[in-house]
């Protein structure tokens, strides 16, 4: 009994040491690739759209080589670098794809899973509410509007399912951002109507 005891320690210990040599080798270009994802929704503030798809491209040989240095690894998934990196970069590119009207598809040799999908787009909602404080005016509440109704069907879509601690987070973060796009709306309508009033007040 001890004898099998201390050979299932020793096994666990060498899976256990497997995962730390990963993560030694992955953590410096999973952290490069975080970075980077920032620099990239910072410029899309900016509507830096260009620059930002050639930052997206700088990155894609960070991402090879962590799939290179994984090599096929499912531990690769779960470690915290790793899934700070694709979260961030799943947030980046919903971002990107948006301002570029373009469909939003993840690379194939970029390895996420579904937390750091659903992660990243609802911290995209985040981005639509910046941006919308940014834009607040009666010329843009279309654009509002769009950002506001795109924000509601991610949190719809989230109510269709049973969510964990982690997701749970997430999802009351894209109802909390649903919440102030619609009082930016609410805002520019109010001063819209008070505009009205007072010009026709002056005639």
């Amino acid at each position: 009994m001890a004898k099998n005891m201390l050979n299932m320690l020793k096994k666990n210990i060498g899976k256990y040491q497997k995962k730390q040599d990963l993560e030694l080798r992955v953590q410096p270009r999973a952290n490069k690739i975080r970075t980077s994802s920032k620099q990239i929704t910072a410029l899309l503030r900016r509507n830096n759209i260009k620059q930002a798809k050639e930052l997206f491209v700088e990155i894609t040989c960070d991402w090879r080589s962590i799939n290179k240095a994984a090599n096929d690894s499912h531990d690769l998934l779960n470690l915290s670098c790793y899934k700070e990196a694709a979260e961030e970069y799943v947030e980046a590119l919903a971002y990107w794809s948006f301002l570029a009207s373009v469909d939003l598809s993840i690379p194939e040799f970029v390895r996420v899973d579904t937390e750091e999908v659903i992660s990243g787009i609802c911290d995209f909602t985040g981005e639509l509410v910046r941006r919308a404080i940014t834009e607040a005016s009666a010329e843009n509440i279309d654009k509002i509007i769009t950002y506001k109704k795109i924000t509601e069907d991610i949190v719809e879509e989230l109510t269709k399912i049973r969510l964990g601690k982690k997701m749970r987070s997430k999802y009351d973060d894209a109802e909390r951002n649903l919440k102030k796009l619609e009082n930016v709306i609410y805002d520019i309508k109010m001063k819209m109507i008070r505009n009205r009033s007072e010009g026709g007040a002056g005639e």
